[in-house]
């Protein structure tokens, strides 16, 4: 392993490269002085520099791979190429090479957060950037390739202390300080003495070795891993310019030597001063040293092992015993240097993956001591367990040592050297399971062979699903002042602080209950699907920074992009401090928009599995980055911009990244927070188009001229819609502050417009010039706001994850329970939108009157106010919309009740708004707004007066002729799209047509219509039942259907008519258009029949008693002045019997017979109140069916056509009798004494119950059938005597008075029963009027037989005319002489009662006696002639 020939090479290596002599060279043998070396000249890379030594893989086409570390690995890559050297740049000082690059350089900030920056470093080689730029595509034969992910892989390492990077391949070497602020740095390549052989060897290992005395350039040693071959240079400078010049062998060459079969070098750790430590794939270590015992150059190798084992003898038996017991340990993990209190001395510690530690002291002249070993597997798997349950360690094979990094030495405090000293580490740990592997890092002390476990982190922002065995591991910073670690993974690093909170009570407290937060941490990754690998990191000690003391950082060196700075800010630390401890939504969703936008940005910001958040936290966060936005103060953004038109585009920019990375991040937000996030966005949209024409206004301004709208209202406006701007540094542009930092009040900008107009007109400012040219400003700005705002939500609505929503025109039109108030349609914006068309309005209507030209305003200005007012009557309507259905919407009932105020004001303004746009001669774009907004009235009215202008001008004499075909063209145009509306709108158009025919009285143009209109007018008269009298006509004359129209005569008779006189004639017409059906089926008609005729029956029969009732009446009233007057009379006449003891009754009363003498159809409940509570009566001189029939035909009504539920309707039955029964005194009726029979029965006779009962029988009223049974008086007791009971009769303000009128008929009622014995007379009248129907229905019917007699005999007489007569005698009938004896005797018994049916029989009998002629009818009937 450790051969003489390291030893020889180096001496002769010295001998030759002694800087303190000038070399001589004796070409020719003569041993003549050379000519001086020339000086270095700076050369570019080239295409051509590194091309790879002609080699064939052992398996054909393999090659080797890298690792973040250094440390070598095999990775299978394919590769063929020649080798060529590379030209190199002269450099300048190394100490000028190894500044860091200020602020303000070419570097590029990748990711920043308040607590790590990433930046990409400028310097990289010219070609490489080239290739990274995609100027060129990558052909694997060149450095582009080696060093940005060509066929070829590399390895390197960064050198914080020199600030040099450095790559290898199998033939190459490149050097270049990373920090320099140049995008070209000078770069340092040469070929490697020894490259590999097969491109599946691994990679070279190397280090920079520190410079030396004679150089200000670092050196440079490399590793061959296989072969043992070892390679140093003093200087990087040197050996680029010998290699420049084709020297064969410029570097101190040794070897390891010994290697066993398959053993390779795979770490080597710096050391310095004492040199560098080799690691071997066997696990065994070597100390190299780079320089003899009198500190010339030199190479040498030794084995370092437990001087305190025994082992074999020889070289090898020595090495086997390092880790004692005789036994290699191939699982050593790492090898880490650490520090020193004592001159050339370092310390280092060698880790095995299971747990085991040694502790190593080496001195600059090689020796070395095995301080201390300690095996802490079992103790550091026991405190991850207690610590984190999560983490399954379930066997020791799950637990995995990958690296450490030295925190500190704590002295032992005791001067005896036997006491060690004891070292505090940070250990990084993995932890695989079934899924992934997860990681922790563990603070450790190590005290001689004790080990100590004093705080555990697990990492839980990142997590792999690799084998924690890959040969890539991962890599552990703690730079200085190490409050934070720095993970370096393959493709990513994770950012952990490790400092702790100063102790406090509120600390402790939360201690105690398990709730201290846990620290921060968070993973800076790559993007998937880029070919990028970290292959190199070192750690940078803090630079100092006023505010935030030093900061640490972990450079990386990133095949595919360049070097990488991360530097982690100093975290807070006070007890007192109560913000966010770990990695916030905010945080993420800020670095997502403001850097991950970026195409050329290699970072990862959708998100790691492992780092959630809870839907409110990511809702919260994105609300806040969105306002931060609106008002610029996000850390991100600048408030000073020479632009503000990029400065508005650019925050634009930023909320539309946004919402697609929170759509695409993250899981669906509440509807809620995607409205409002897209309210913020439609502001800065609007805001911007506002700026646009502001900024365009003051390109075209005039020196002379008065100051903007704008500029007015940003000073007049409130300071609850602004931030004031603080002149004392500066901020004196009030207009550019307000863009800048308030447009989340642009709901503000439009009413204040308006405002400020208002108050400049208070202040004097009332010249019609000025007030033009500001309407014109805030016309703009309200158009600006609006329409951009709703073009952009109805645009961009689906990124916003809104697509379902219903938005016509960027107003959304249902649904808006539980959404925020909508900015644009405030309502104060509102308003201020109302006010300013209309001003807009009014003076261009003005202006365009002829005041234009004498104020000298330009036309083109006026018709531009006059166009811009269509677009504003557009705006305020969708405004109107917009506020009301948001209104309706809300759960406050003062906002409900606002939504029905809007929309009918809306409904009303639109009409006005629309229409009156053609007196700015703007009708054609006023019947586009109509049809746009479906307002068929307006669009009525409308082409309606245009088609009426036209007609007018042409009835005009004197017209010219061109003018006249262009006005019948337009007529024409108007009458087609007239007609084109029936089948564009339907039924909207049509029923906005008829209802303004039927306003204006043109019913012959309604009913004219042609036959493609009529379904249009059949629907519009058959939905619309006011328009029922129409609607009958229509159906005979346009639909010739007669059903129809007989039921829509019936419905409108009997449901809507109020004059008595009409609803007669409709049920008339009704009955006559039913009798005119054809072509139904016999049973479907004789069905209908049967229900219609006893509809129409009972309809016209409560006709015809009003009518009675209304004959009564009128004598009495006909000498009225009015209808007051005629009420008042007919009072007097008929309503003594309630006027005076019953005010409510006689109200009711009054109303009824006041629209009995208006002619009003009464309905049977109203109707029934005036049969039964007028006076009663009795006309010997007119004998009408009314006389002492009044409750009989209130009967009769109620059966007809009273209430359809059933209680209501036997409650006004009850009443009904109980009218009748308390008609007359029971008590007189019921004193009998002296009062013969027939006294009695005239007594009982005349009341109002039995000639009630007797109507009723005769006609069959009372049959078993009818639902109206005669009633006992005392169940008729408390029949509506509580308001409830009269609820649905009568308006409920008088129901409480009307049932106390009719508790008083309740008491009068009783009284008779108890007084008057009326239950019991109940009953025998009840009998009588049976019998006397029964009485009259005898003499009827002898009345008939009598007839029929007198019918039989004047046949006889006729047929016997020429035998003899038949005469009438003392009597009888006597036949002629030719007949029989037999004779016709007229008893005494058989005489009529009724003296005028009597008179009636002789007459007849006498005129038949006279011989007088007769007839007999068909019916048998007596005709005298």
């Amino acid at each position: 392993m450790f051969t003489p020939e390291s030893s020889v090479r180096a001496a002769a290596s010295t001998a030759r490269r002694n800087p303190r002599r000038r070399q001589r060279t004796d070409s020719d043998g003569s041993g003549a002085t050379s000519q001086p070396k020339p000086k270095r000249q700076r050369a570019g890379l080239r295409n051509d520099t590194f091309e790879k030594p002609t080699a064939t893989a052992a398996n054909g086409d393999k090659e080797a791979g890298s690792v973040p570390n250094g440390s070598a690995h095999r990775e299978q890559r394919a590769t063929s190429s020649e080798t060529r050297e590379l030209p190199v740049r002269a450099t300048k000082k190394g100490g000028e090479r190894s500044g860091s690059a200020a602020r303000g350089d070419e570097s590029l900030t990748l990711t920043r957060n308040n607590r790590y920056e990433v930046t990409k470093l400028p310097a990289l080689p010219d070609r490489l950037r080239n290739n990274k730029n995609g100027k060129q595509k990558p052909s694997g034969d060149d450095l582009n390739d080696v060093l940005n992910g060509g066929t070829e892989n590399f390895h390197g390492s960064l050198y914080s202390d020199a600030g040099y990077a450095l790559a290898l391949t199998h033939s190459h070497a490149v050097v270049w300080p990373y920090r320099d602020s140049t995008s070209s740095p000078e770069t340092f390549s040469f070929v490697l003495p020894y490259p590999s052989k097969n491109s599946s060897d691994p990679l070279p290992i190397g280090s920079l070795v520190h410079a030396s005395a004679s150089s200000t350039d670092p050196g440079l040693v490399v590793v061959m891993p296989n072969s043992g071959k070892i390679t140093y240079w003093e200087s990087i400078s040197s050996a680029a310019a010998l290699d420049m010049i084709r020297q064969q062998r410029h570097g101190i060459e040794g070897s390891v030597g010994g290697l066993l079969s398959g053993e390779t070098v795979v770490q080597i750790e710096d050391v310095d001063p004492a040199g560098f430590v080799l690691r071997f794939s066997t696990g065994r270590i070597a100390l190299l040293s780079t320089r003899d015992a009198q500190g010339r150059p030199a190479i040498s190798v030794q084995p370092l092992r437990n001087r305190g084992a025994t082992g074999g003898g020889g070289l090898f038996g020595s090495i086997k015993t390092v880790f004692g017991g005789g036994a290699w340990r191939r699982d050593v993990a790492v090898v880490r240097a650490g520090t020193s209190s004592k001159r050339a001395e370092r310390d280092f510690v060698v880790a095995t993956e299971s747990g085991f530690f040694q502790i190593w002291n080496v001195h600059r002249g090689g020796h070395y001591d095995l301080l201390g070993e300690v095996n802490g597997r079992q103790e550091m798997i026991s405190v991850i367990k207690r610590t984190d349950p999560k983490l399954s360690i379930k066997t020791e094979e799950d637990f995995h040592l990958l690296d450490l990094a030295f925190i500190s030495h704590i002295e032992s405090g005791n001067d005896d050297d036997s006491t060690p000293e004891a070292v505090k580490l940070l250990v990084l740990i993995a932890v695989p399971n079934d899924a992934s592997t997860s990681y922790v890092l563990l603070e450790v002390i190590i005290t001689g062979d004790e080990l100590a476990v004093t705080r555990v982190n697990p990492i839980h922002c990142y997590s792999v699903k690799t084998n924690p065995k890959s040969p890539s591991q991962p890599r552990i910073f703690l730079p200085q002042p190490a409050h934070t670690a720095f993970v370096v993974f393959e493709r990513a690093v994770v950012v952990a602080t490790i400092a702790k909170r100063p102790s406090s009570p509120d600390q402790q407290l939360l201690m105690d209950t398990h709730e201290l937060p846990q620290p921060f941490e968070d993973v800076v990754d790559f993007r998937d699907g880029i070919d990028i690998q970290i292959t190199g990191c070192a750690d940078e000690e803090g630079k100092s920074n006023k505010r935030r003391g030093k900061d640490p950082a972990c450079a990386l060196l990133v095949r595919g992009g360049g070097v990488i700075r991360i530097v982690a800010f100093q975290p807070n630390l006070s007890p007192t401090f109560d913000g966010p401890e770990g990695v916030t939504a905010k945080s993420k969703i800020e670095q997502a928009i403001y850097f991950g936008t970026e195409a050329q940005n290699p970072l990862n910001f959708s998100g790691r599995p492992e780092i959630t958040f809870s839907l409110n936290e990511v809702e919260q966060a994105a609300l806040e980055v969105s306002s931060e936005i609106l008002d610029s103060s996000s850390p991100y953004l600048p408030t000073a911009v020479p632009s503000q038109e990029q400065n508005l585009k650019r925050r634009a920019s930023l909320l539309q990244d946004l919402a697609s990375h929170l759509k695409k991040t993250y899981p669906p937000l509440s509807r809620v927070t995607k409205w409002m996030l897209l309210f913020d966005a439609e502001k800065m949209a609007a805001s911007r188009a506002i700026w646009k024409r502001y900024d365009a206004e003051f390109k075209n301004k005039q020196p002379d001229k008065e100051t903007t709208l704008l500029a007015d209202l940003v000073v007049m406006m409130s300071d609850k819609f602004k931030t004031l701007p603080k002149e004392e540094i500066g901020e004196v542009d009030a207009v550019r502050h307000w863009f800048t930092h308030d447009i989340g009040q642009l709901q503000a900008l439009v009413p204040w417009a308006q405002n400020t107009m208002a108050e400049n007109y208070k202040q004097g400012i009332k010249d019609t010039p000025t007030v033009f040219r500001m309407t014109g400003e805030a016309n703009a700005i309200t158009l600006s706001a609006v329409e951009t705002a709703h073009q952009f939500r109805q645009d961009n609505a689906a990124q916003y994850g809104l697509e379902d929503e219903h938005l016509v025109d960027g107003v959304l039109r249902d649904n808006y329970e539980g959404l925020p108030e909508f900015w644009t349609s405030t309502a104060e914006m509102l308003k201020a939108s109302k006010a300013l068309v209309d001003l807009s309005r009014e003076l261009a209507i003005k202006l365009i009157g002829g005041l234009a030209e004498e104020l000298d305003i330009p036309d083109r200005l006026v018709r531009k106010m006059a166009e811009e007012n269509v677009r504003q009557v557009d705006m305020v309507c969708l405004t109107y919309t917009e506020r009301s259905l948001w209104c309706l919407a809300q759960d406050d009932e003062k906002l409900r009740h606002e939504g029905t105020r809007e929309w009918a004001a809306y409904v009303a303004v639109r009409t006005v708004q629309i229409s009156r746009l053609g007196d700015l001669e703007m009708a054609e774009e006023g019947i586009t707004l109509a049809e746009k907004y479906e307002d068929m009235q307006t669009l009525v009215h409308l082409v309606g007066n245009e088609i009426t202008d036209v007609a007018t001008r042409l009835t005009e004499a004197g017209i010219e002729e061109d003018e006249e075909q262009e006005l019948q063209e337009r007529l024409l145009l108007f009458t087609e799209r007239y007609e084109t509306y029936f089948e564009r709108f339907g039924d909207q158009w049509a029923r906005a047509i008829y209802q303004e025919q039927i306003k204006h009285g043109r019913f012959s143009d309604l009913l004219d219509n042609n036959e493609e209109q009529q379904r249009f007018l059949t629907r519009f008269l058959r939905n619309n039942p006011e328009y029922s009298k129409l609607s009958w006509i229509n159906d005979i004359s346009g639909e010739k259907d007669f059903a129809t129209a007989s039921t829509t005569l019936f419905s409108q008779a009997h449901l809507r008519e109020t004059n008595v006189w009409s609803k007669k004639v409709q049920l008339s017409i009704g009955k006559l258009a039913h009798l005119a059906i054809e072509g139904a089926p016999t049973h479907h008609v004789t069905r209908l029949d049967e229900r219609k005729e006893k509809f129409v029956s009972g309809e016209l029969k409560l006709i015809d008693t009003q009518e009675k009732l209304y004959e009564l009446v009128y004598p009495e009233v006909v000498t009225a002045i009015d209808e007051s007057a005629a009420v008042e009379l007919a009072m007097e006449r008929f309503g003594s019997l309630v006027s005076k003891d019953q005010p409510a009754l006689a109200q009711v009363l009054r109303s009824g017979l006041g629209a009995l003498i208006a002619r009003e159809a009464l309905g049977a409940s109203r109707l029934v109140d005036v049969l039964t509570l007028m006076n009663r009566h009795y006309s010997l001189d007119d004998p009408s069916e009314l006389s002492g029939q009044e409750f009989y035909l209130a009967l009769e009504a109620l059966e007809i056509s009273g209430p359809k539920d059933k209680a209501q309707k036997r409650i006004l039955e009850r009443m009904i009798w109980r009218r009748c029964m308390i008609r007359d005194d029971w008590v007189v009726i019921n004193d009998t004494q002296l009062k013969d029979d027939k006294a009695v029965e005239q007594s009982t006779g005349d009341t109002a119950l039995f000639t009630t009962l007797k109507a009723g029988y005769k006609t069959g009223f009372w049959d078993e059938k009818s639902p109206l049974r005669p009633t006992q008086p005392s169940t008729v007791l408390g029949a509506g005597c509580t308001a409830r009971d009269l609820q649905s009769m009568f308006p409920e303000d008088m129901c409480e008075a009307i049932a106390k009128d009719l508790s008083t008929e309740d008491d009068q009622l009783s009284v008779y029963i108890e007084k008057g014995r009326l239950d019991e007379w109940y009953t025998g009248i009840v009998e009588a009027a049976k019998n006397s129907v029964l009485d009259d229905a005898e003499r009827d019917a002898y009345a008939v037989k009598r007839k029929e007699e007198l019918a039989s005999l004047l046949r006889q007489r006729r047929l016997g005319a020429g035998q003899g007569g038949i005469g009438l005698t003392n009597g009888h009938v006597a036949e002629g002489e030719d007949g029989e004896d037999d004779e016709v005797e007229i008893r005494e018994e058989d005489e009529v009662e009724d003296d005028d049916e009597r008179e009636e029989v002789v007459d007849d009998e006498a005129e038949v006696g006279r011989g007088g002629e007769g007839e007999v009818d068909e019916e048998g009937d007596v005709v005298m002639s």
